[in-house]
C-alpha cells in the first residue's frame, strides 16, 4: 500500500473545505429556522458526508465514486440553504 504524505497544499485545502463546512451548517441553521424539514435533511446529508468522508478503502479511494458522492452532498446542502432561502422571501 502507497501512503500519501499530506503535502501543505492538501493541508490547506482540507482545512478550507472543514472550515467552509461549519460555517456552512451555522448559516444553514439559521436560514432553516422555520423549515424543520429541510433542518433534518440538512443534518442527514451532513451525517452521510461525514460517513463517506471518514470511509476507507485502503487508499484506493472508491475509485473516486466517494469524492464525487460528497461534492454532490454538498450540492444538495447548498440547494437546501437555497430552497429555505426562497420559500422565506416569496
Amino acid at each position: 500500500m502507497i501512503r500519501r504524505i499530506p503535502t501543505p497544499r492538501r493541508a490547506a485545502a482540507l482545512a478550507l473545505l472543514v472550515l467552509g463546512l461549519g460555517l456552512g451548517a451555522g448559516a444553514a441553521r439559521a436560514d432553516f429556522d422555520n423549515h424543520p424539514r429541510l433542518v433534518a435533511a440538512d443534518r442527514d446529508t451532513y451525517a452521510a458526508w461525514t460517513q463517506l468522508r471518514a470511509a476507507n478503502d485502503r487508499g484506493r479511494g472508491f475509485g473516486g465514486h466517494r469524492r464525487r458522492a460528497m461534492q454532490l452532498l454538498q450540492a444538495a446542502r447548498r440547494q437546501m440553504r437555497m430552497a429555505a432561502a426562497f420559500a422565506d422571501h416569496h
